[in-house]
């Protein structure tokens, strides 16, 4: 059996990578003004406006984040707790804390500290890959086509690995702008609020993770300081799988503190996911960062009415005394409809626009760059864009028609995945477009939506006339077509809306089986059933209910397909375990 693994999942609609500014890593260049003279290496002016920034880098070259570029030639770099490091250790994705102080006019700011630390680092006991979400030492983690992966294609990942997560927190968990699969042993690292405080047994939980910190050693706190809500990073080497109990060797206090953070900066600016909105008290959070409204607070794309939960924001305020004062609160609609991949047939450097498969995308501030190509251009942008070159661009578009690209990666031709995503177009049972890619449809074609399978027939008469239908793709070029092996059907009027009717939402996991009962199993609390027409795989092989139940054992990594039948449990349609 093959799991397609779709990995862009249309439940993550707000959720994408980076935040605007007022520079743009397309449009750098060097100053025309006269220079008054100096030394070569002049130190920062003490009178300079300092800056504190915590966001994604998008580009570098120096550094980009925001949508500014930062000068990094006199940085100092602090990668996960290392000083002396060196700016070849960042990696595209990864959030960052940048302190610098602001250039002359028509000069970028200068960069005089660059800190990355890993959100968490542990490892994966469950992966829904229809939901697009990670499940890491209890903690949720959600990724989507804006996400970075590092050392791994998303599909690689697996039950079992270790990986370092760098994203936001939202209000269910954490969004990843970076994934990186990690080969050498790694102690586990996670940050949260404590709940469950137990002084006596000398544990708290960290989401659904139970803490053990009898043996740990405390940075910046004391045990004694230990409360419920208080913000810590745990660290250890020990987890046990059974109790879900890590032993901590490490705990820090990682409680907000101005002060620390942000240090004697004139200006803060924080992108990230908008959380704990309190209307009465007019204040919100942002990564756990807490700012006030007032009536000089000023809008930008959006309004106070805007605030719901995990709505993409980036935030300039300042410190006034040990509050965060909002001054900008830019709205940061990031929801990405396409992905096409195709060559670059012309471009218009002036209006910084390309073309490819006959969509004319357009660059902005917050477009992030990436080259995966054999030239590995570290510095990547606009600017090294060429025709001819084989570009992968995940996308949205506006109300006006026009589409913005979101992430562009320059790729060889080689290595274009087969995967397009889009409003379908010229419809027919022979084939459609999607994303300016013809797609053709053979006997091997798989049509499905969140509620399972459905024939060709039933495809055309869902998107006949709908406009709010998207589809991913995924399959194999043929000359100038790609051949689909599965189309995926999303949108918002393909639910089940007679509330009469058991409900479904079709499920796609990977996970460890924790319990067998006479005809289920137990997967992260979640009871798999099986009938007669679930496919049951073993060992590669297909087998009866009867053997495959008997045979599994708890702690196997099971990988399944089937719909939640009213949220009790899942109907299995296919199920595969390797024992072996």
């Amino acid at each position: 059996m093959t799991f397609h693994h779709s990995l862009l999942a249309a439940t993550l609609a707000t959720l994408l990578t980076a935040c605007g500014g007022s520079e743009s890593p397309n449009s750098v260049s060097e100053t025309t003004e006269p220079v008054p003279a100096a030394d070569p290496a002049p130190a920062p002016s003490t009178s300079a406006s300092s800056t504190a920034t915590q966001g994604v880098i998008t580009g570098f070259g120096s550094v980009y984040v925001n949508g500014k570029r930062y000068v990094s030639d006199s940085a100092s770099f602090t990668i996960e707790g290392k000083t002396g490091a060196q700016e070849a250790g960042l990696k595209m994705g990864m959030v960052v804390k940048i302190k610098a102080t602001e250039g002359a006019e028509g000069q970028d700011p200068e960069a005089t500290k660059i800190v990355y630390e890993e959100t968490l680092q542990g490892f994966i006991s469950l992966i829904d890959y229809a939901s697009a979400q990670l499940t890491i030492m209890g903690q949720a983690v959600y990724f989507d086509d804006l996400t970075e992966f590092e050392s791994v294609d998303p599909a690689q990942l697996s039950v079992g690995s270790l990986v370092e997560i760098s994203g936001y927190i939202t209000e269910t968990g954490f969004y990843a702008t970076y994934i990186e699969l990690e080969t050498d042993e790694k102690d586990i690292k996670l940050s949260g609020p404590v709940s469950q405080l137990n002084t006596e047994q000398q544990t708290f939980l960290l989401s659904e993770l139970t803490v053990n910190y009898s043996e740990a050693s405390f940075d910046d706190m004391t045990a004694d300081d230990l409360s419920n809500g208080m913000v810590v990073k745990v660290e250890g080497t020990t987890y046990n799988t059974d109790t879900r109990t890590l032993t901590a060797t490490e705990i820090e206090n990682k409680e907000p503190d101005l002060e620390r953070d942000f240090e004697d900066a004139d200006e803060i600016e924080i992108a990230g996911m908008l959380t704990n909105y309190d209307s009465e008290a007019g204040t919100f959070k942002v990564n756990q960062y807490t700012f006030i409204l007032d009536q000089e607070t000023e809008f930008d794309n959006g309004s106070k009415e805007s605030f719901t939960g995990n709505v993409w924001v980036k935030v300039e305020g300042s410190r006034d005394g040990d509050a965060l004062v909002a001054e900008t609160i830019e709205f940061k609609e990031r929801k990405n409809y396409g992905k096409s991949e195709g060559q670059v047939a012309s471009i218009d450097s002036e209006a910084e626009t390309f073309v490819v498969n006959g969509i004319t995308f357009h660059a902005d501030l917050d477009t992030q760059y990436e080259d995966e190509s054999e030239q590995d251009e570290r510095r990547f942008t606009f600017d090294d864009i060429q025709v001819n070159d084989i570009l992968k661009v995940t996308s949205r578009e506006l109300q006006d028609g026009n589409v913005i690209a979101l992430k562009v990666k320059r790729i060889n031709e080689e290595d274009r995945e087969g995967e397009v995503k889009g409003a379908p177009t010229d419809i027919s049972l022979e084939g459609m477009t999607v994303a300016g890619v013809a797609v053709l449809f053979d006997e091997n074609t798989e049509f499905e939506t969140d509620d399972g399978s459905i024939t060709a027939d039933e495809f055309m008469n869902l998107v006949a006339g709908d406009a709010t239908i998207r589809v991913e793709v995924e399959g194999k070029y043929s000359e100038n077509a790609l051949i689909a092996t599965d189309v995926e059907v999303h949108s918002e009027s393909t639910g089940n809306e007679d509330e009469d009717e058991p409900t479904s939402r079709k499920v796609e996991m990977e996970g460890l089986i924790e319990a067998i009962n006479d005809n289920s199993v137990l997967v992260a609390g979640s009871e798999l059933r099986f009938d007669h027409n679930s496919k049951l795989t073993l060992n590669d092989e297909e087998v009866s209910g009867e053997v495959f139940l008997s045979t599994v054992s708890a702690g196997d990594s099971i990988e399944f397909t089937g719909v939640w039948i009213e949220e009790a449990y899942i109907l299995v349609f296919e199920a595969e375990v390797e024992t072996e």
